[in-house]
């Protein structure tokens, strides 16, 4: 489904779902922003550590008709362009015009 489907229907654009959580419900959001924001907001709460306590998430994406290998070739991709000493604005007009 489109993001814009999915958002005339009230759906799930993005989900983050627990892997290892005490918790079977996840956070959704229309962006992947927001969903960042939306799990850094209740992580500590979800897992019931203090505030102060690091707690890092790890994002797997899931994404129809893209497989994991692809996903593995693009942070492969972006580690290199990053060790290259590239900026992020260069990754990405890079990225757009190859």
């Amino acid at each position: 489904m489109s993001r814009e489907r999915a958002l005339d229907l009230y759906g799930e654009v993005w989900y983050a779902g627990p892997v290892d959580a005490p918790i079977s419900l996840g956070v959704s959001a229309e962006t992947l922003a927001e969903l960042r924001v939306a799990v850094e907001s209740v992580k500590h709460v979800v897992l019931g550590v203090p505030k102060d306590t690091a707690v890092t998430v790890e994002y797997v994406y899931d994404l129809p008709g893209v497989s994991a290998e692809v996903w593995q070739a693009h942070r492969e991709l972006q580690a290199r362009l990053y060790e290259a000493g590239l900026s992020e604005g260069d990754r990405a007009e890079l990225l757009l015009s190859a």
